[in-house]
């Protein structure tokens, strides 16, 4: 199952209707999530019930398209909440992504800007960085498909035909053990967060 999220709220978001162009078996924006600002403080791995749902969605997934928005030369503010609660989700992602939702997918980033040229993937490294070192996740490629505007409109398909046909070929990574060694590394930050907030209750 290939899975598009959009890291916009808006209603008429061009990276929504623009995963729409591709395909997939499934489209979501962060309007299905309703997931509220981060606000945790804690590495117990408790999350909003809106968040569990964002992570069942990733985890059914065999292949992601994240369709993130860039805003001021940077990824939105939607994908970086979004994955600021898998981290929590995670204990604070104490054992770097191995239990996190997209651990070892295939994940494939895209842009859909109204600019003809030089927007839109300035986040790229940046946005790599956070989903393969940090989540686990394996990006595969990164596009960015401009000229919104004009090319953004219903029915046309074909302005995203070579994005689908690699999309659709894609190889599944090797699968990769857990490392043992990190198990216990969860019980370890949720102590000496209890000892550091207690101090503050006294």
């Amino acid at each position: 199952m290939i899975t598009g999220i959009s890291f916009s709220y808006a209603n008429n978001s061009m990276n929504t209707r623009g995963l729409q162009l591709l395909g997939l078996d499934n489209v979501y924006d962060m309007t299905n999530f309703n997931i509220p600002i981060c606000d945790k403080n804690s590495a117990d791995g408790k999350v909003p019930q809106s968040v569990d749902h964002f992570m069942n969605v990733l985890e059914r997934a065999k292949i992601l398209v994240f369709a993130i928005p860039e805003c001021t030369a940077h990824y939105g503010a939607g994908f970086k909440n979004a994955m600021d609660w898998l981290i929590c989700a995670s204990n604070f992602n104490a054992d770097l992504g191995q239990d996190g939702p997209f651990f070892n997918k295939p994940i494939y980033i895209i842009t859909f800007t109204p600019s003809h040229k030089n927007a839109g993937g300035r986040h790229f490294d940046m946005t790599k960085h956070l989903l393969e070192d940090k989540m686990g996740g394996v990006v595969y490629n990164s596009f960015v498909k401009h000229r919104g505007w004009e090319e953004c409109v219903p029915g046309n398909y074909k302005w995203l035909d070579k994005e689908r046909v690699e999309i659709l070929n894609t190889t599944m990574p090797e699968v990769i053990e857990r490392k043992t060694d990190m198990l216990d590394q969860p019980n370890v930050w949720i102590d000496q967060y209890n000892i550091w907030n207690n101090q503050w209750r006294k």
